[in-house]
């Protein structure tokens, strides 16, 4: 049930992040040896980001779980927290660090970016939740 909100929340923090790469590739806003600053900044409201919706689907999951009397509920809620966490920090990386990788490499970001950052995020975001609940959940 909470895969989907893990897997949508985190494209969305990546989505942010590449839009604001994009628009600084676009319009030469980006200067060169600022791309380590921007990836950090990204990061940093990735983890920000997910630390706030974690909280929200944590408490939704505590819930689901406690009226299904599910003694895990507790457990249950902190994988969500901890899986919105990490899928929402990787994303705002991989949002920022994608149409670099791609400009380098001399392909055009903007057509090629969402592709990469969609397919990272949902590896990333469903690895996440399941790693999580298979370790901690017993």
């Amino acid at each position: 049930m909470f895969l989907p909100v893990l897997a949508d929340q985190a494209c969305n923090t990546g989505s942010q992040a590449l839009a604001i790469t994009l628009r600084g590739i676009a319009l030469g806003d980006l200067e060169s040896g600022k791309e380590r600053a921007l990836v950090r900044k990204e990061a940093l409201l990735g983890l920000l980001n997910g630390a706030l919706v974690g909280l929200v689907a944590a408490t939704g999951m505590y819930g689901v779980a406690t009226t299904q009397h599910l003694q895990s509920a507790p457990m249950l809620s902190s994988v969500v927290f901890l899986a919105m966490i990490g899928s929402c920090f990787i994303s705002g990386i991989c949002g920022a660090v994608v149409p670099l990788i791609l400009k380098r490499l001399g392909a055009d970001p903007a057509t090629a970016s969402s592709i990469f950052l969609t397919t990272a995020t949902n590896i990333v975001s469903m690895g996440m939740l399941l790693g999580l609940a298979t370790v901690l959940v017993k």
